[in-house]
């Protein structure tokens, strides 16, 4: 159904003006003190001190927008274990990252050296160790090499990059990469299937964020923390599905946003790189990364992360630039929005939709949320690019956006464009400046909404898009909810916990759930809402109509003439039937509809005919319309001879005392049998009285596709042989 945004301008203005001055004190209530939290944390832990290490305690005197909560993965022997663990992470700059590459059959990887005029190799072996090839890349020595001092020690850090080719779907290898002059540990890679996949979809990690939220610490300590939740939120998705083909995490890798010119920013960023990259979960899943704010300020992004397709024209910030890639049916595009220039963003847009233009899906992620519904991002820089970028998601079609930057969980109705010209997009002005207010506000409801408060959890052949906001994936950092939820916005939430989303993708849905981290429990917004939310795109049934209807007038006909075999026809009344339930699920694939018409078609062919049924012939073959005259015993239809034949037959093969008709006959013995291509033998004078079956895998296969649980399914025969006349 369409909805379309009912909201006059001075309504919510008035709204949000008064939702600002209401302060921290009603628009960042609380609603609970989350003490569960805190006291499962401080019973495994003996002091206070340990508390503090494990436990971030709510602070009601705090009126910053962003509060950490309870660490969720509070446990005093891991905690401890991690800090020990630390020492040797905090410098493991040289870590790979794998990231998609252009398409399936391809895959990125990244790392830096700190040995100059190495040549890149990564070495990919099968799964028993076998080499297959060793792949060689390219080495940076120019601008882009940082230089970090840690203490005495001064690393020189060169950016290596290669790529994967040649890769097959659900294909276990294993592989190497060549780093300071040595191979490093072998690493096992397992490519999944490209005709329905799920994808792990993150907001924000942000290592280092906990800043001035934990106490008085030191910012190490802050990245040693972000990186323990990280560990645990990567390892507790991939325990629930094994099967993920990648990540996708919607900008926000680190916190440390200076431009390197510090010593010690320089030194903050790469540590907490080391952080990011330290899961051994991201050795086997790669990771397509988007440039959040905190991301934008140097090349350490784009020297870590081996992106494909990246743009070389354009305006661009010093971490990077666009990108896209294809995997399976889908073309997911990544936009740097912290370049404000669109015009750039819609040239790589319209790149990567032209070179693909079969893809049956299209993802755009970006890190500002454009629509959003957090404090203090979505009512301010979050809607900044939106008079912009709205029109040319519309323009091209773009089914899901991924965003992040608020660090709270939101998800929009389906959305287009109004149509309308709008001013040059500005920054927001203060709210404390009423009439300026009004005017950006007004300025910027620039959208129409195509689905209505009923369409929370599903739409058919959508127009429009729908925006997706993920939650922090470490719980470092969370924001307050906006006082008054926008009317775009379907489903949200802050559970002030950690949260991850799947994203399932078929032949003819996408479909995003999102979960809690810590529990891998599916999440349930506001008001119980549910997060699930699937696009389906229904499949050409076009086809499997025409051939319903053929099916359906055979079926009929055969019951009327009433000589076809009770097993047949109860074949093609469950073909029937399965196909209607095919055609009748809009979540139907392609490959299923395909299925019920080859299904269909073999069914009717299948529809044998009962032999001798209301046959007076008084000769000793079973043909009908034979037209012989006299003491025949010959087996042939439509002969015509008269007189006392005995053997009518031409290539016939037999031998012994043979008064068989047949044509091309295999058969021997004394055989008075009017088959034809009969591989009998012995003694018969049936006209093949036994019905021949067919292929009975295919059937039953294709019962449990279309998810029918109908008695005597997998008995089913389907019969395939000559068609014969039908008795007079």
């Amino acid at each position: 159904m369409r909805r379309m945004k009912k909201v006059a301008a001075a309504t919510l203005t008035a709204m949000m003006v008064a939702s600002l001055a209401m302060g921290t004190t009603e628009t960042w209530a609380r609603s609970s003190k989350r003490a569960a939290w805190n006291n499962a944390a401080a019973e495994s832990a003996d002091t206070e001190t340990e508390v503090r290490d494990t436990c971030y305690v709510e602070d009601d005197s705090q009126t910053d927008a962003h509060n950490v909560k309870s660490n969720v993965y509070a446990n005093s022997a891991e905690w401890a274990a991690w800090k020990t663990k630390w020492e040797s992470v905090r410098t493991n700059f040289c870590q790979i990252a794998l990231t998609p590459g252009e398409d399936a059959t391809m895959l990125n990887a990244g790392w830096v050296s700190t040995t100059k005029d190495e040549t890149p190799q990564v070495k990919l072996m099968d799964v028993n160790g076998n080499e297959i090839k060793t792949y060689t890349g390219v080495q940076s020595t120019s601008a882009d090499v940082q230089t970090v001092k840690d203490g005495d020690t001064t690393y020189t850090l060169y950016p290596c990059k290669v790529t994967i080719t040649g890769l097959a779907e659900n294909t276990s290898y294993k592989y190497q990469y060549y780093v300071n002059g040595a191979w490093s540990d072998t690493y096992d890679y397992k490519t999944q299937s490209t005709d329905s996949f799920s994808i792990m979809y993150v907001g924000d990690p942000q290592i280092g964020a906990s800043t001035n939220q934990l106490g008085d610490q030191n910012k190490e300590y802050y990245a040693m923390n972000d990186s323990y939740n990280w560990y645990h939120t990567l390892n507790n998705a991939v325990s629930k599905f094994p099967n993920l083909s990648f990540i996708m995490s919607a900008g926000d890798q680190i916190n440390q946003s200076g431009s390197l010119s510090k010593e010690a920013d320089a030194l903050e960023q790469q540590i907490e790189y080391a952080g990011f990259l330290n899961p051994s979960v991201l050795r086997s899943l790669p990771v397509a990364t988007t440039i959040g704010n905190h991301d934008s300020g140097s090349v350490n992004y784009s020297n870590h992360f081996n992106y494909p397709n990246k743009q070389s024209s354009g305006d661009r910030t010093a971490a990077g630039t666009d990108y896209y890639f294809t995997y399976g049916n889908t073309l997911f595009i990544s936009i740097d929005t912290n370049n404000y220039n669109v015009s750039t963003h819609e040239n790589v847009i319209k790149e990567a939709t032209e070179k693909n233009p079969d893809a049956k899906w299209r993802v755009l992620m970006f890190h500002q949320d454009i629509y959003g519904s957090g404090y203090d991002h979505s009512d301010s820089d979050g809607i900044v690019l939106r008079t912009q970028l709205t029109p040319v998601i519309d323009k091209y079609d773009i089914d899901a956006v991924l965003q992040g930057h608020d660090h709270t969980y939101s998800r929009t109705y389906q959305i287009t464009s109004d149509g309308s010209e709008h001013s040059s997009y500005t920054k927001a002005p203060s709210s404390s400046d009423a009439e300026a207010f009004s005017s950006y506000l007004k300025d910027n409801l620039c959208y129409t909404l195509t689905t209505g408060s009923d369409d929370t959890t599903k739409a058919i052949d959508p127009k429009g898009t729908v925006y997706f906001e993920a939650n922090s994936a470490t719980g470092s950092k969370y924001y307050q909810l906006i006082g008054t939820q926008q009317d775009y916005i379907a489903a949200r939430c802050q559970s002030w916990r950690p949260t991850y989303s799947v994203i399932d993708i078929t032949d003819t849905t996408l479909t995003v759930k999102t979960y809690d981290a810590a529990t891998n429990e599916e999440l349930v917004a506001d008001g119980g809402v549910k997060t699930a939310y699937t696009i389906v795109k229904q499949a050409d049934k076009t086809a499997l109509a025409d051939e319903l209807t053929k099916a359906e007038e055979a079926l009929s006909a055969a019951k009327t003439a009433g000589n076809y075999t009770e097993e047949s026809v109860k074949a093609l009344e469950d073909t029937i039937a399965a196909a209607k339930a095919i055609s009748e699920n809009e979540e139907s694939t392609s490959t299923d509809v395909a299925s019920a018409v080859t299904s269909l078609q073999d069914a009717v062919k299948g529809l044998a005919v009962v032999e001798n049924k209301d046959n007076t012939d008084t000769d000793k073959n079973g043909s009908t319309d034979n037209g012989s005259t006299g003491d025949n015993q010959n087996g042939s239809t439509d002969n015509g001879s008269t007189g006392d034949n005995q053997n009518g037959s031409t290539d016939n093969g037999n031998t012994g005392n043979n008064q068989n008709g047949s044509t091309d006959n295999g058969n021997t013995g004394n055989n008075q049998n009017g088959s034809t291509d009969n591989t009998n033998s012995g003694s018969a004078s049936s006209s093949d009285s036994k019905v021949k079956t067919g292929d009975t895998a295919r059937a039953a296969v294709w019962y449990t596709v279309a998810g029918l649980s109908m008695a005597g399914a997998a008995g089913v025969i389907l019969v395939d042989r000559k068609k014969k006349k039908l008795s007079k």
